[in-house]
């Protein structure tokens, strides 16, 4: 189910043109501007200039995206829409740092077939996460899973 799920992840970069919302969502109306990965599912919408978000808090809401700026989300693709919620990745494009980019760009599946270490393993720099593969907003007490200089995969700060 987990792979099932990673496979329906796309990266975007993209802007917001426009919103309405009805009682459950908001529809933003967007311009893809850049592809980190999933163009090919893109491709495929009949629909590709609608966003869908939730507005509830019980759905990983309520998001807030401003007009006229642009943003990196992570975004599924469900029926002919593209969807995003706050669980997902939201950076606001002027602020994606460089380690970001580059991970997004296709180093973090890198770290993909990394097995997830023991809760005991050393060393232990902070709370965990199973926020592997690019899926993570890191802070400085995140860590992933992800392969070390030797090609051991460890518990590391992102």
């Amino acid at each position: 189910m987990i792979l099932w799920y990673q496979q329906l992840i796309n990266v975007v970069e993209a802007k917001i043109e426009s919103f309405s919302e009805n009682d459950y969502d908001k529809n933003y109306q967007i311009s893809v501007t850049k592809f980190y990965k999933g163009k090919g599912m893109y491709d495929t919408l009949s629909n590709k200039t609608t966003l869908v978000t939730p507005k509830g808090t019980s759905m990983c809401g309520p998001v807030v995206l401003n007009v006229g700026s642009s943003y990196i989300l992570s975004v599924s693709v469900y029926g002919d829409k593209m969807h995003h919620n706050l669980c997902e990745l939201q950076v606001d494009a002027s602020s994606a740092t460089n380690k970001l980019l580059e991970g997004i760009a296709g180093k973090y599946e890198e770290n993909c077939d990394c097995e997830i270490p023991s809760m005991y393993d050393l060393p232990h720099l902070g709370p965990r996460s199973n926020k592997q593969c690019g899926h993570s907003s890191c802070t400085g007490w995140d860590t992933v899973c992800a392969k070390d200089g030797n090609g051991q995969c460890n518990w590391q700060t992102c």
